[in-house]
């Protein structure tokens, strides 16, 4: 590896976050344009994380309004206060430390809005840090919105990329091995998927759900905060990483000289180099689930 790439073990948590959180930017941009909260509204972003997203959201504020953004890490939100800290921008800020297995500590209708993104995941150890019933953390999030303010959750982590363009077969055998890694670990829950949001969303009693699909797109040259992301957090830690990777990649259909050819893609000493080729380009989605907390008028 160039010496411009250290070891990914030298990045903590938050950074790998916020590292995630602006390579989704323009995806979570269109999300939050999408959401579209209303300027000088009061809104909650639900397991705000190193608070990456706090600023999309507070820009679409207009410069008036109030967020509240809940987290369990006192890390997270020790970071958070320093992106707000960064921020000038007219909006409150308030940060709150809270597990979502529990109840949202607020009254109801305490919000105009409530959001969340990369958060609503389960698995079946509570441990590892998501929630055995996503349902019930939505019902919490409608009942802190007022009737008629909007719930919004936002997913990118685990949907389907290319950042593998000309090498599709790779690719897919990669991501599978990554997948079976999971598996192996007995990480998901069944609930983990979060294609099931709508689902979600519908047994929380919401109205007018909606899902639209959003997208990170680049081209070379790419900037390198792109670039950092890919190497850092795909590369090396999903596709490098996990100790059977390689095993998991064959019996996906990989073969030894593909995963030879995989090693000089991703090694920025290579000439092979992916990342550094003229006509390199890569998406990624995200997927906005949304929905209205009904009315009195709403009901029969």
């Amino acid at each position: 590896m160039g010496a411009e790439f250290e070891s990914l073990t030298s990045i903590d948590y938050a950074e790998q976050e916020l590292l995630y959180n602006a390579f989704m930017a323009p995806a979570l941009r269109s999300a939050v344009e999408h959401f579209a909260p209303p300027p000088g509204s009061r809104g909650l972003d639900v397991g705000c994380g190193p608070g990456g997203v706090l600023p999309l959201l507070g820009a679409a504020l207009g410069g008036q309004g109030a967020i509240t953004a809940l987290d369990i890490s006192w890390p997270h939100l020790s970071r958070a206060q320093d992106e707000i800290a960064a921020l000038d921008d007219g909006i409150e800020y308030r940060l709150a430390q809270a597990d979502l297995n529990d109840p949202l500590p607020f009254a109801g209708a305490a919000f105009d809005w409530c959001w969340t993104a990369d958060t609503l995941n389960s698995v079946e150890d509570r441990a590892a840090g998501a929630f055995p019933d996503p349902v019930r953390v939505v019902r919490e999030m409608a009942r802190v919105t007022r009737p008629g303010g909007t719930v919004a959750a936002f997913f990118g982590n685990w949907l389907g990329a290319m950042l593998m363009p000309g090498y599709a077969h790779i690719e897919q055998c990669l991501m599978t091995a990554l997948e079976v890694h999971y598996n192996k670990r007995g990480r998901f829950h069944p609930s983990f998927r979060h294609e099931n949001a709508l689902g979600w969303f519908q047994a929380a009693g919401l109205a007018e759900i909606a899902v639209t699909p959003h997208t990170a797109l680049y081209q070379a040259p790419l900037p390198e905060g792109v670039r950092r992301y890919i190497q850092r957090w795909v590369f090396e830690h999903e596709y490098r990483r996990p100790e059977r990777i390689k095993e998991y990649a064959l019996g996906a259909g990989l073969t030894e000289d593909e995963w030879d050819l995989w090693l000089k893609l991703s090694n920025p000493g290579a000439p092979e180099y992916l990342l550094r080729r003229a006509d390199y380009f890569c998406i990624r989605y995200g997927i906005l689930t949304t929905g209205r907390v009904p009315e009195a008028s709403d009901r029969p």
